[in-house]
């Protein structure tokens, strides 16, 4: 490739790496995007053909004073100032690539470039944007290296008709594409060893205020069905580190984060009612001391990495004890509800010190304040409802004590119902009417709706809460993804003598009772991103002191090694090495012959039975349809969860599990044909 044709082309994939930042900032569609990209392939065929660039008939094309339309747009026709600026910058990079005054203008082209880059770093921080920045760097240094190049042979101020051929005749030769990649290679090292040392701080006070149309379902105000919008999106909301003691820590596999509490029903909308009970000013670094637990019994450690997800909320699971974050003002309303009160747009990042040990309990306090002018009455509140309604919270709760068994006959009253995300209502009925006597299914809402009104016409307080279930677990980074197809809904009464008390009507979404697992390549493309999120964009003042403490321990080790071996008698250890020369003779021997060895199928683990190996690949076999078995099951455990199969593939489970079980824990023998058969079965999963 000539000098020429490489300049070219890295001058447009510049230029296109910087309209992608526009791309990805949302400002412009993908659609848009790929027009964008059109026009520069086709600029870069005019250009390398050396039709263009033209020097400029008038002086109307300069951007020295075509910068004055900004304001006038602005005002004269109240223009939104983003989408503006966006345009202006897209219209001065193409015009620059067909008019040219002066050899000089690559650079202006450049800094256009820059420009976009920046304006994707304001609304985008995800692991894309940090591809892009990597590679915009090392594209933007050779441009400035191949510009070098070529301004010898041409003066800066030259028309365009003097610098169009200019490279042609020169290539570009191995040690200059090595030694140029190198430096940039090391000027990324110096980069990134820049940003490790450079000290770092909150954001909270410098994050600027965008404006982005809330989720629904999360907000003080929600129509029933909100939720159900958003649980067909499998975008990312949140990921979350569990640690405890230091270590990591692996939840239970279904865990409800609390978000949004709703006490108010006016037969359409819920709505949140309850006043703010504290509002106060975190300190990044220091954070806030919540709920005292008198007998703690199982304390976690959860870092909550949040997407661009546009809710103020702060989602919790247990009972908080401690809350840092990268935020300055929280709030807590009556309901146990937190939520932040600044203005900011993308990634949030907090921390929670949490008491988890008692699932079913969400809090022990009626309220926050001992209000008897609220509880309970604000949770037995009712909207217009038919008689139909209560004469079933009648019947249900008939001959029944005490609220806990009241909410439990609520709760078994749903058994027979079923999930969908499909929903139809009748206009001559109610929402919760027409699902309770007639559809009998629903989602979520719907369910956790209902429940609450039979709740609250049976006498016992209640309330719902929006929020999400955690049932995704990455094995390669050790935490859980948390989408928003993992919305939910569900109730929380208060039993007294033990408080507020979780209650989940909601049949098994089959969609989270067997969740697809990502496949190697999506879990390992989830972890990297997670990694940008927690290293990179959400790198603080304690990970530098983690660093610096993490590197100070390692330098006094090797230190510390390197002084023991000055006072090694060498002599001494030679001989002691001589008397066990066979032994080390046998060590290297053996090293060297265990990858030849295995090759050839030799192990030096015993074989397993043929009953084991039977059943393992039946297992394998199994996996392949998104059939797991859990390491705590036993043989019998895993065949009962099968039991929803056909028999065409339930009936070979049962008898390989059978002839597992005979062999395995018996000194039976396995007699000649019935390998065969084994075999024959697992083939036909």
């Amino acid at each position: 490739m000539n000098l020429k044709s490489a300049f070219l082309i890295c001058n447009y994939l510049l230029a296109g790496l910087g309209l992608s930042c526009l791309v990805l900032s949302e400002i412009y569609s993908p659609l848009t995007g790929l027009i964008f990209a059109a026009g520069l392939i086709f600029c870069l065929v005019l250009e390398k053909s050396e039709r263009i660039p033209l020097r400029p008939a008038s002086r109307i094309l300069n951007s020295n004073w075509a910068f004055l339309l900004l304001p006038f747009l602005f005002f004269a026709f109240n223009l939104p100032l983003l989408e503006l600026v966006a345009g202006f910058l897209v219209y001065l990079l193409f015009a620059r690539f067909i008019f040219k005054s002066e050899f000089n203008d690559y650079l202006f082209g450049y800094l256009i470039a820059i420009v976009c880059l920046l304006i994707g770093a304001i609304f985008e921080q995800g692991l894309a944007f940090g591809v892009i920045f990597l590679g915009f760097n090392l594209v933007l240094s050779w441009c400035l290296i191949l510009y070098t190049l070529i301004s010898e042979q041409t003066q800066i101020g030259s028309p365009p008709i003097d610098f169009k051929g200019k490279g042609k005749n020169e290539a570009l030769g191995s040690a200059l594409i090595g030694w140029s990649t190198g430096l940039v290679i090391l000027s990324f090292a110096m980069t990134a060893l820049i940003f490790i040392s450079f000290p770092r701080f909150g954001l909270g006070f410098i994050s600027l205020n965008t404006s982005y149309s809330p989720i629904a379902g999360f907000s003080d105000t929600v129509t029933l069905g909100d939720v159900g919008k958003i649980k067909q999106n499998p975008a990312v909301v949140m990921r979350v580190e569990y640690t405890q003691g230091g270590k990591v820590y692996k939840p239970e596999s279904r865990i409800l984060w609390r978000g949004v509490v709703l006490d108010h029903y006016n037969g359409r909308t819920w709505a949140s009612t309850l006043e703010t009970e504290f509002e106060t000013r975190n300190r990044p670094g220091t954070g806030l001391n919540l709920f005292r637990v008198s007998n703690p019994r199982e304390v976690v450690q959860q870092n909550i990495f949040m997407e661009s997800f546009n809710s103020p909320y702060l989602f919790t699971h247990g009972v908080p004890m401690f809350m840092d974050g990268n935020f300055i003002h929280v709030q807590m309303d009556k309901n146990f509800v937190f939520k932040t009160s600044d203005p900011r747009s993308g990634p949030r990042k907090y921390t929670l010190i949490s008491e988890i040990s008692d699932h079913d309990i969400s809090y022990s306090l009626d309220m926050p304040q001992n209000e008897p002018l609220l509880f309970p009455d604000r949770f037995l509140q009712l909207p217009d409802i038919s008689s139909n309604i209560h004469d079933l919270a009648d019947r249900l709760t008939q001959n029944v004590r005490t609220d806990r068994s009241r909410a439990q006959k609520i709760l078994n009253h749903f058994a027979d119902f079923k999930y969908t995300l499909e929903m139809e209502n009748d206009p001559d009925k109610t929402a919760l009417e027409h699902f309770l006597f007639q559809r009998k299914e629903g989602h979520c809402e719907y369910f956790a709706s209902a429940m609450v009104i039979l709740l609250r016409a049976a006498g016992v307080p209640a309330r719902m809460v929006n929020g999400f279930v955690g049932v995704e677990w990455n094995e390669w980074g050790n935490y859980l993804i948390i989408r928003q197809q993992h919305a939910h809904s569900w109730v929380e009464a208060y039993i007294p003598g033990k408080g507020w008390t979780v209650f989940d009507p909601t049949p098994p979404d089959p969609s989270l009772v067997a969740p697809n697992p990502l496949h190697p390549l999506g879990k390992s493309l989830d972890f990297l991103r997670m990694s940008w999120q927690r290293y990179v964009v959400r790198y603080s003042i304690q990970d530098q002191v983690e660093a610096i403490q993490f590197f100070r321990m390692g330098s006094r080790d090797l230190m510390r090694t390197i002084k023991g071996l000055a006072s090694v008698d060498w002599e001494t250890l030679v001989e002691k090495a001589q008397k066990f020369s066979p032994v080390i003779l046998i060590l290297v021997l053996t090293t060297l012959l265990l990858p030849f060895l295995k090759r050839r199928g030799f192990t030096l683990s015993p074989r397993p039975p043929l009953c084991v190996i039977l059943y393992q690949d039946m297992l394998k076999q199994l996996r392949k349809s998104g059939l797991v078995k859990k390491a705590s099951w036993t043989a019998r455990e895993f065949l009962q969860s099968t039991s929803h199969l056909p028999d065409t593939k339930h009936d070979p489970i049962r008898r390989i599990t059978e002839f597992y079980e005979q062999h395995r824990f018996s000194n039976s023998t396995i007699q000649p044909g019935q390998e065969k058969e084994i075999r024959g079965l697992i083939a036909v999963l």
